[in-house]
């Protein structure tokens, strides 16, 4: 909260009449026992969340009053929880940064065309920081998926329920059953050229099926997918679909279901190829069950289904413990931490809305960024150890975009914002510390260091005693050794 009631620029903004745009849409959502509002943009599929005093101000932005006139009913309406001229100023600076509001002005059409180009230039510069996985998208599902989506209707229901149970579950019981003939030199047979191969070509199919799952669950209530693409995951092609408007779905359980959905299909798939896997003789379509298995089995456990990296349970977890933007929120509420009790700036601004979030974010910040780091590195090991030149890109492209850049971020935040500027000594002291820690952890402190190489021992020639007549060994005098 800002201490004036009134603000110096109101009078740039106080005769405007602003609406929101035909294509914004709100709706309430309960989080942790209070509502919130989430603003849905059709035109570019994104949502903003608004608090409840920040949506009656919205409310009253019919076009006909003036925002003067609309802030004085908001102070008589909202009592104590009035909002201040400056804050009025940003949600109206927010509503115009997301494109969904409207004024009496003419609109400003080198604006539009800087905030579109400039949107652009961001979705360019994520896919650039974000190595190991960038998106193509390719074309429009929605007609497909509302044409198509007949067929699968029955499947969300009892009926759908218990037939997956009943092959997921009696296809985990019959891998426990044949475990050591499934895992049994796993390693030579998963990582052989021709399985590798295959493998490639099962991947994209298995993961294409998967994205249907969401689509098609969010179809089911009403949701609409209107993005298809193709997604390069450490050089290999995969779909995605883009299931956010499910977002805008009320109820928490509905949103939990869109963001398991992917990862039940797949387990459908691993139990469908279990049971084959049992029912054929081995040979090329045993191989394909097997394969099967290992990707909608495998891959779903260490990306999927885990919620520490921004794929299906993430969004389920999110959802689960009412937290909206889960990752940036932690990532802002440690960046809050560090201004607060390091750099001792009293003003700074907690991102969480309720008590029960701070460890959670506190919790899921840290464990998110040392396991991201992790998975960095250990695909940037694997890929040099084949490819050594490709390998060190991966992994200087990776480390620039998980710290360097970050760290220019903070240091540009640092030297221009007017906060922390009062705080400069403090955090150039505190900085400093926390670099020579680095630094002698990283020089002083022992770490095994060790390389692995084949080596052949042979006894020489001349030291072998060798009997010159057959007969048997009746007496060792001697152990060996």
């Amino acid at each position: 909260m800002v201490d004036s009631l009134f603000s110096e620029s109101w009078y740039r903004v106080a005769d405007l009449r602003p609406r929101l745009r035909s294509h914004a849409q709100i709706h309430r959502h309960a989080y942790r026992g209070r509502d919130w509002y989430v603003l849905q943009d059709h035109s570019t599929g994104r949502f903003h969340r608004f608090s409840p005093e920040a949506y009656h101000i919205i409310g009253l932005m019919d076009g006909r009053h003036t925002l003067d006139q609309i802030w004085e009913a908001a102070c008589a309406a909202l009592g104590d929880d009035m909002p201040t001229q400056e804050e009025v100023i940003q949600l109206l600076s927010q509503l115009h940064q997301a494109d969904v509001l409207q004024t009496d002005m003419p609109p400003d059409i080198a604006d539009l065309l800087k905030r579109h180009v400039r949107e652009k230039r961001y979705r360019l510069f994520g896919q650039l920081t974000s190595p190991f996985a960038v998106r193509i998208p390719l074309f429009d599902p929605e007609r497909f998926l509302s044409a198509t989506h007949v067929w699968v209707r029955h499947l969300y229901g009892w009926m759908g329920i218990v037939v997956w149970l009943s092959v997921v579950m009696s296809a985990i019981v019959l891998a426990g059953i044949h475990w050591n003939e499934l895992t049994s030199n796993l390693a030579d047979r998963v990582l052989a050229l021709e399985n590798l191969f295959l493998l490639w070509l099962i991947y994209p199919v298995v993961k294409a099926l998967h994205e249907f799952g969401h689509a098609y669950t969010v179809k089911h209530w009403g949701g609409e997918v209107h993005e298809m693409g193709i997604m390069i995951l450490v050089f290999v092609p995969i779909p995605y679909v883009d299931a956010s408007s499910s977002s805008a779905f009320r109820e928490k359980h509905r949103r939990i279901i869109v963001g398991g959905a992917g990862i039940m299909t797949e387990a459908f798939l691993a139990g469908l190829a279990m049971w084959l896997w049992l029912s054929v003789e081995p040979g090329a379509v045993r191989a394909l069950a097997f394969n099967v298995m290992v990707v909608a089995g495998v891959s779903t456990l260490l990306f999927n289904g885990n919620p520490l990296l921004r794929f299906d349970a993430y969004y389920m977890l999110s959802d689960y413990l009412e937290i909206p933007n889960l990752g940036s929120r932690s990532n802002r509420y440690i960046g809050y931490l560090f201004q607060r009790y390091l750099f001792k700036i009293e003003d700074a601004r907690s991102p969480v809305s309720d008590i029960g979030e701070a460890a959670w974010l506190g919790l899921y910040g840290v464990a998110s960024f040392v396991y991201r780091l992790f998975i960095v590195v250990r695909i940037a090991m694997f890929v040099a150890g084949k490819f050594f030149v490709a390998g060190v890109v991966l992994a200087v492209w990776g480390l620039f975009s998980m710290l360097v850049l970050p760290l220019y971020k903070v240091l540009k935040y640092t030297f221009t914002d007017a906060a922390m500027q009062r705080k400069r000594g403090r955090i150039v002291a505190v900085g400093s510390m926390l670099a020579a820690f680095l630094a002698l952890l990283v020089s002083v402190v022992p770490v095994p260091s060790f390389t692995v190489a084949e080596g052949v021992l042979y006894v020489p020639e001349n030291s072998r005693i060798h009997a010159r007549a057959d007969g048997f060994v009746t007496q060792v005098v001697l152990p060996p050794g």
